[in-house]
């Protein structure tokens, strides 16, 4: 057994699970304080970029990527909880396969978005939040290879297999951050 599995079984209370939730926390202040300034930018900037289905394309694309990703997330989650290693491999694989094709997706994006990454205000403000979140998304995609390399040594069991559990956790956020994003960059 690998020195970072606890030979410990899963509490409610681990200190992974606070620490993460902690994190989660202060990331959702970040995100929040800059969702304000971008909103306030918006009422006070002219932005002439509409939003037309065209323009919708890959964000919405992008979006069910992230949403089939959270899907797999969480039957992967799920089969571990019943020993399945196999399954757990294969789910973490697509997992983090669609997180890369997601933020591949993003930074096709940022060259097509009607602004400028340069401009002090509105655009800055935009990029910020697209930028963070994709960090994030690439976070969450380490996150996830780290926790396919340690299924691959035989690291996690039915009874232990809390770093899948705050990996899905993690994942979870990055697609209920975007899900608000989506919403507030494209469609408000």
């Amino acid at each position: 057994m690998s020195t970072m599995t606890s030979t410990h079984p899963m509490s409610k209370f681990s200190s992974g699970r606070i620490a993460l939730l902690i994190t989660l926390a202060i990331e959702s202040v970040f995100f929040v304080t800059v969702l304000v300034a971008y909103a306030a930018l918006r009422d006070e900037v002219s932005w002439n970029v509409p939003h037309t289905s065209a323009r919708l394309t890959i964000p919405l694309v992008n979006s069910g990527i992230l949403l089939v990703s959270a899907l797999i997330a969480w039957w992967s989650n799920n089969a571990i909880r019943r020993d399945n290693q196999s399954a757990l491999r294969s789910g973490l694989l697509v997992t983090l396969l669609l997180g890369m094709v997601f933020v591949a997706g993003q930074i096709y994006e940022f060259g097509h978005a009607g602004l400028r990454i340069d401009d002090p205000t509105f655009g800055g403000v935009f990029f910020t939040l697209l930028g963070f979140h994709a960090v994030h998304v690439l976070a969450g995609v380490v996150f996830l290879a780290l926790n396919l390399m340690r299924t691959n040594m035989g690291d996690f069991s039915a009874v232990q297999h809390e770093a899948v559990e705050l990996g899905t956790w993690f994942w979870y956020y990055v697609t209920a951050v975007w899900a608000v994003l989506f919403v507030a960059l494209y469609l408000v």
